[in-house]
């Protein structure tokens, strides 16, 4: 097991999903340019099955990276890829397996022709890869020189002689071939280059060209800021090509800074012909690192999941798994849900209610004993007039019951005039010195902004009822949540803002302060809460790492303090995937972090959840692997 070490922990603890039919998202969304938002469970790509298996090597007999793989004639296998952690100039090494678990080793490729003496192992070749088309076996490899060449040999002697073409391109890397069902040839290399080969594969063709989705799937919501590479490429390298029935699917990896580390995804995309048009990229396989796709015994397709040791989330690094793809029911493929893929307790988790889609959710534990919890609904928020804040109550985090709305909208006393107000983010908080709770949430105005408003229970209880603490909106900005310390209520909101609450909860006492990190940076910048253990103050917040809106991953962050208001240590991951959610103890004095999955590589998405954090030292964290955490 490999552990990061930073004050939150993610334990391996475990809880059973409460009972309740999957329901779709609604087919309309309040704003249509969320259509393609990586919340929509279109877009998603890892939902793992109850019986889901992390991925493990294959091939595990030395350090390698680049992984190609190709089937044999009669069932068999055949692999090669980049000598890792060696200095020797190998040539093109060959493994074989008949069965796909146990490997030979055949040594270096024995290529001649074209400049290269037969035998010669004198270079290291850099990624090279292998294919099968009929009775030929082929390596396609970049020399030291740059230039792209393919050997051909026979699939029936792997070990046997490889004949080398001259150079084909100049100045390459991540070199591939893909052979058609028609024995057409195309050499790709880098991330998306393709040139048609001519008859024998010793030249090109054609002029080379570089293939990206069709940019007349971005006319009506063209990518912004960091969603920019959706747009121009599939992948940045390792780019390679094969057949599924009439698609041809282009596949490549790109490091994308996702989970705020070095994660190498492979991305998909798929035409009518080699040369597209081909549909927008699209996530298939997490931290699966270059592309090689092999078609098994069962005649379904699986990946190559081979990850650098730069990412931090991966299963294994320098070795070789299978991962089985499969079609969504929009017809692209993905990881199957067979597999997990990400090395951390959040990737075995599992929803715990899923009778309706929630964002946002926050969990408190009641002086009567009872967690409640209370989160966005409705997709992206109840819009006035309809509905309102729903509240949840259980006595175990494994079965939650619903109580019903505590909260709607009728005797707001607010006006919005003829602005469309969707109601966001409610935080719930037992107030042991109050002896009551208190409830916190936002309006999102559009073209005006958000307000957020606090409400206090007059019963004591956690059904309410509710009254304003003011007369009107508390503050102006979003994501309020009120924290009890030792010397009194706060309340802490939109990137980092707090203050004292007077001793009427109806205001501030003193100034309004700002929490930051030692950089003077915000520890997310929305979604922060607090908790206090130990003597020191933990502020979560929420951050997009990666593509934001399409591949990017929507993680809890946090910072440490032994002074309320900081500043806090830089920040730090706490909850891959945790985003905009609630850190509390419960009854056994266990910490536990809310989670509902905004990103394409949560576990699922909209839905409640929990991820079981350790609170320790300041400066600890360690993230279990997924297959020690399963339910």
């Amino acid at each position: 097991m490999r552990a990061w070490v930073t004050g939150l922990s993610l334990a391996g603890l475990a809880l059973t999903p409460s009972a309740g039919a999957q329901q779709p998202l609604k087919a309309v969304v309040a704003d249509d340019i969320f259509a393609d938002h990586p919340s929509m469970d279109k877009n998603a790509t890892v939902m793992p099955a109850a019986d889901a298996k992390p991925v493990v090597p294959i091939f595990a007999e030395r350090s390698i990276g680049d992984a190609s793989l190709a089937r044999l004639p009669g069932g068999g296998w055949i692999l090669t890829g980049t000598q890792l952690r060696s200095g020797a100039r190998h040539g093109v090494e060959l493994w074989t397996s008949a069965d796909g678990k146990a490997w030979k080793r055949l040594g270096p490729a024995r290529i001649s022709g074209a400049g290269i003496a037969p035998g010669d192992v004198s270079e290291r070749y850099l990624a090279p890869s292998v294919a099968v088309a009929g009775d030929k076996l082929y390596l396609a490899f970049a020399d030291e020189t740059g230039c792209a060449r393919i050997a051909t040999g026979l699939a029936a002697q792997p070990g046997g002689s490889f004949a080398a073409s001259p150079c084909l391109v100049e100045d390459v890397s991540d070199v591939s071939l893909f052979v058609d069902d028609d024995g057409t040839g195309y050499l790709l290399w880098g991330g998306g280059a393709i040139a048609k080969l001519a008859h024998g594969f010793a030249k090109l063709a054609e002029r080379p060209r570089f293939l990206k989705p069709d940019q007349a799937l971005f006319a009506k919501h063209p990518p912004v800021g960091k969603d920019w590479p959706v747009r121009t490429r599939v992948g940045k390298g390792g780019a390679t090509m094969f057949r599924d029935g009439d698609h041809y699917v282009l596949a490549a990896s790109e490091v994308t800074g996702r989970m705020r580390t070095a994660t190498e995804d492979l991305f998909m995309a798929e035409g009518p012909t080699p040369y597209g048009p081909f549909t927008m990229r699209m996530l298939a396989v997490p931290h699966a690192g270059r592309g090689s796709v092999v078609r098994l015994d069962d005649g379904k397709l699986a990946a190559a999941y081979n990850p650098k040791c730069d990412d931090g989330f991966a299963m294994f690094c320098e070795q070789v798994g299978l991962v089985p793809l499969e079609r969504a029911a929009d017809g692209r493929l993905r990881q199957a849900a067979s597999a997990i893929t990400e090395d951390s307790a959040v990737a075995a988790r599992k929803a715990l209610i899923t009778s309706e889609t929630m964002r946002d959710p926050s969990v408190t534990l009641g002086g009567d004993g009872f967690y409640y919890l209370v989160g966005t609904l409705d997709g992206y928020g109840y819009h006035k007039p309809d509905g309102g804040v729903k509240l949840w109550r259980s006595s175990d985090l494994k079965q939650w019951d619903e109580v019903g709305f505590i909260w709607k909208w009728e005797g707001m006393g607010y006006d919005f005039g003829t602005n469309i107000a969707e109601l966001w983010a409610p935080e719930i908080m037992w107030s042991a010195r109050d002896k009551t709770y208190y409830l916190a949430f936002s309006v999102m105005e559009k073209s005006v902004g958000g307000k957020t408003w606090l409400y206090r229970s007059t019963s004591g209880k956690a059904e309410g009822p509710y009254a304003n603490v003011t007369k009107s909106f508390f503050v102006k900005g979003i994501d309020g949540f009120p924290f009890e310390d030792d010397d009194g209520l706060y309340f802490l909101w939109g990137g980092g803002s707090i203050g004292k609450l007077n001793a009427a909860r109806s205001g501030f006492e003193g100034p309004v302060r700002q929490l930051v990190d030692l950089d003077g940076d915000h520890v997310g910048y929305e979604g922060n809460g607090l908790i206090k253990a130990n003597g020191v103050y933990f502020l979560t917040g929420a951050e997009w790492h990666g593509p934001l809106r399409t591949h990017g991953t929507y993680d809890m962050m946090y910072g440490t303090s032994k002074s309320l208001f900081g500043p806090y240590t830089q920040r730090r991951m706490g909850a891959p995937h945790g985003g905009h959610g609630t850190a509390f103890r419960d009854k056994q004095g266990r910490y536990w972090y809310t989670m509902f999955g905004n990103d394409p590589t949560a576990p699922w998405r909209m839905k409640f959840g929990l991820v079981p954090i350790d609170i320790g030292d300041a400066g600890a964290i360690g993230i279990p692997r997924a297959d020690s955490v399963r339910d």
